[in-house]
C-alpha cells in the first residue's frame, strides 16, 4: 500500500481485476460519518435536549440519560423520533396526558435539540462537488444506511443532496411498527444488516452492474468495508478527519442501546477483518478524492 496524491492506494492486485480494469458505474455509499459527522452533530443536539429535560420535568440530567438509555434500548436505536415522549419521568410529570399532548408539553426541548443539529448537521467538505460530479456524469448513487428513513433519508434532504441519489436504502420505522412505508419513492426499507453483503449484490443486480463496476464506500472497517471485500465490490474506506472531541464517544456509550450481545457481535466482525487480512482497496481522507479514483477507473 502507498500513499498517491490524497488518498493510500492497496497495490495487491485484486481478484477481479485479473483480465483488466473495469469502468466505475455505480457507487453506493453509508452515510452517517461517511458523508457527514453523525456523532459531531447529533451527541451535542441530544444533550442539549436532556438539559431543557431535565428543566421541564424537574429531575435531574443523570436521571434523564438513565432513562433513554432504556428507551434506546426498546426502539434498537439511539434516534428514535420523539423518543423523550416514552421516558418514565415525562410520564409520571404529565400523568393524565395522551402521547401527543406529552410531545406538545415538550416541544422546548425538541426545539433545542433541533436548533443545534441545524448549527452543526454539515457535510463534510467536497462531498456536494464531488456527487455533483459523479451524478452529472452518470454515475449511479446509491444509499445503504442502517438508520431509519425518518432519519437518514431526511439528512440528505437537509443536506440538499438527496437528488443526488437514485435510491436509499433504509432501515424500519420506530414508531411501533416493525417495518414503514417508505415517504419517498427513493427509499426502500430493508432488514439486512451490515456487513451482511447480500443487499450490495441486490443491488448490482437491480441496477444491471456487476460488482467489478461497483464502489462501495463507508466509514466502519469491520462493518462497511469488511461487507464490500465479501460483496465482491471496490472498496474505499472514508477515513475523513472530523475534530470530534472524545468525549463525544464517551456521551454517546451513556445513551447507548448496545447489549452485550451487540459489543460481542462488533469484535467479533473485527477480529474477522483482521484474521481475513483484508485491507480496502483505497483510502481517502479527503471526499473530494472520490473523483480521481472513480476517473482512474
Amino acid at each position: 500500500m502507498f500513499w498517491y496524491d490524497g488518498f493510500f492506494v492497496n497495490t495487491k492486485k485484486r481478484k477481479s481485476e485479473k483480465n483488466g480494469s473495469y469502468m466505475i458505474k455505480l457507487i453506493i455509499t453509508d452515510l452517517d460519518d461517511t458523508l457527514y459527522s453523525w456523532i459531531g452533530f447529533y451527541i451535542p443536539a441530544f444533550y442539549k435536549m436532556t438539559k431543557e429535560l431535565s428543566f421541564l420535568l424537574g429531575v435531574s440530567e443523570d436521571k434523564i440519560i438513565e432513562e433513554f438509555q432504556e428507551v434506546h434500548r426498546k426502539a434498537g436505536s439511539v434516534e428514535p423520533p420523539f423518543g423523550a415522549v416514552e421516558l418514565p419521568s415525562a410520564e409520571k410529570r404529565f400523568a393524565n396526558a395522551t402521547k401527543e399532548e406529552i410531545r406538545e408539553k415538550l416541544d422546548p426541548a425538541f426545539h433545542r435539540f433541533n436548533s443545534e443539529r441545524k448549527r452543526l448537521l454539515k457535510l463534510y467538505p467536497g462531498v456536494e462537488d464531488t456527487l455533483k460530479y459523479l451524478w452529472e456524469r452518470k454515475v449511479i448513487i446509491v444509499g445503504y444506511t442502517e438508520s431509519a428513513e425518518e432519519n437518514g433519508y431526511y439528512r440528505l434532504e437537509r443536506l440538499g443532496i438527496a437528488d443526488y441519489f437514485k435510491d436509499v436504502y433504509v432501515s424500519g420505522s420506530y414508531d411501533g411498527r416493525p417495518i414503514k412505508k417508505p415517504t419517498s419513492p427513493k427509499t426502500h426499507v430493508v432488514l439486512e444488516k451490515k456487513p451482511n453483503p447480500d443487499l450490495i449484490i441486490e443491488i448490482c443486480e437491480k441496477e444491471g452492474i456487476s460488482p467489478k463496476e461497483t464502489i462501495y464506500m463507508g466509514d466502519s472497517l469491520s462493518k462497511d468495508m469488511l461487507m464490500a471485500k465479501k460483496a465482491g465490490v471496490f472498496s474505499v474506506w472514508c477515513h475523513i478527519p472530523n475534530g470530534n472531541p472524545p468525549e463525544l464517544y464517551e456521551k454517546l456509550m451513556k445513551i447507548s442501546h448496545w447489549s452485550k450481545e451487540d459489543c460481542e457481535r462488533e469484535e467479533q466482525y473485527k477480529r474477522e477483518w483482521e484474521e481475513l487480512g483484508y485491507t480496502p482497496d483505497f483510502t481517502i481522507t479527503d471526499f473530494a478524492r472520490l473523483k480521481d479514483i472513480v476517473e482512474k477507473r
